[in-house]
């Protein structure tokens, strides 16, 4: 009883998930991604540090005694007992400029976590994709691998009549064996994919995955903006943040010429003397300012001006990208069309009326040979190409949503 309860809490999760349904399964590695997990505290984190940021130092206080006598007894004239404070007044472009660093840091963890949120999605799409296919083509291999053995059956019989030569049946036969090596191929494929899948989905790589539907028609998938990345791009802009960072960074290092001021109070106690207090202002020299502040003005700039052409390099990749992601959508659909509605279509119509008229012997063997590896060729393009349709979208919506590259 308690192994059919662990049975049962082990496969709780996998019932929970419809492998049919890829929004689902996006849903499911959003939520238990370790990347996004790690950017969520990260980002949490970044915003906790911008109070800290621009607040003023800790004051600092002070007790002790003064000129006490080596016997521990008071000098009437010297010994005195005191109390004190001090804080550091730090200028207010100062507090400013970090608490704008801290802020735009935050920002850009957050960009960062919408741009890992959109390659996870796409991942996990295409992964789901190339299983989909991998289970059509399985499914086409299959079905023919049940016309051949027809062919096979109808071989035996005109052998057996005398109407074809023992070559024939041997041929159908290596056709079939043919074909179970291609279906040995394709389980493979399939692995392939679920071993790319399952990990984003944090299941083991054992997991009994049942067969999935590819959609028949993806004509709803469609792009239908240009190869251009939005001014609100997450990746773009996290580097904008960047310069602006960097900005921040630079406008605190020139307010460091300005030092801060640094107040102390103190009262003095003395028995027989009358109480004193005394007042007290510090300032820093910036007599080192070459070697402190002016590197630290230099590395700024150049921070700045790396981030600018990052931002130039990325949306430059992004145009590439998603101009790529356009083209193999124009040409994936093109052929998807044609294979839909002429050639599969006339493959399989040549291919049952070939099998038919072999059957009765109007077809030669040869003939019939053709027909079924032209059938089963095009039915596996038409999928080929059904899962590039619906992949070049994925990765247009990812490179448009976030996302810094095509997979």
């Amino acid at each position: 009883m308690k192994r059919i309860l662990f049975l049962l809490l082990i496969a709780q999760p996998l019932l929970a998930i419809d492998f049919n349904d890829p929004r689902s399964l996006v849903a499911v590695a959003i939520e238990k991604h370790p990347s996004l997990v790690r950017l969520r505290a990260e980002a949490g984190a970044a915003r906790e540090r911008i109070e800290p940021a621009a607040a003023l130092p800790n004051p600092m206080v002070m007790a002790g005694v003064q000129n006490k006598q080596l016997d521990l007894r008071d000098d009437e004239m010297m010994t005195m007992y005191m109390v004190g404070a001090s804080q550091t007044l730090v200028r207010p472009e100062k507090r400013e400029a970090r608490r704008e660093a801290a802020e735009l840091e935050a920002h850009a963890v957050e960009s960062e976590l919408a741009s890992m949120r959109a390659e996870i999605e796409r991942d996990v799409l295409l992964a789901w994709y190339d299983l989909a296919a991998a289970d059509a083509h399985i499914n086409a291999a299959e079905m023919v691998r049940e016309m051949i053995a027809a062919v096979v059956a109808a071989a035996r019989v005109r052998y057996e009549v005398g109407n074809a030569a023992q070559g024939e049946v041997i041929r159908a036969q290596l056709q079939q064996s043919n074909l179970e090596h291609d279906l040995l191929r394709l389980r493979g494929v399939r692995r392939a994919a679920l071993a790319r899948l399952l990990p984003l989905l944090e299941l083991p790589l054992s997991t009994d995955v049942p067969r999935v539907v590819i959609p028949e028609h993806t004509d709803d998938l469609t792009i239908d903006a240009p190869a251009t990345p939005p001014a609100d791009h997450p990746a773009i802009v996290a580097l904008e943040t960047e310069v602006a960072r960097a900005e921040a960074e630079l406008r605190l290092a020139r307010a460091d010429a300005k030092p801060d001021i640094d107040l102390e109070a103190q009262y003095g106690y003395r028995r027989l003397q009358r109480d004193m207090f005394s007042l007290t202002a510090r300032v820093e020299l910036p007599l080192r300012r070459d070697v402190t502040i002016e590197p630290r003005v230099r590395e700024a700039i150049l921070r700045r001006d790396a981030a600018k052409a990052r931002i130039a390099e990325l949306r430059r990749t992004l145009v590439q990208a998603m101009g790529e992601a356009i083209v193999a959508h124009e040409e994936a659909t093109s052929q998807m069309k044609f294979h839909h509605e002429v050639l599969v279509p006339q493959a399989q119509l040549a291919f049952e009326s070939t099998l038919a008229a072999y059957q009765t012997g109007a077809a030669s063997f040869e003939s019939m040979l053709d027909t079924e590896t032209s059938y089963l060729r095009l039915r596996l393009e038409y999928y080929e190409f059904l899962a590039q349709h619906a992949q070049a979208v994925v990765n247009y919506e990812a490179l448009r949503r976030g996302a810094r590259s095509m997979q």
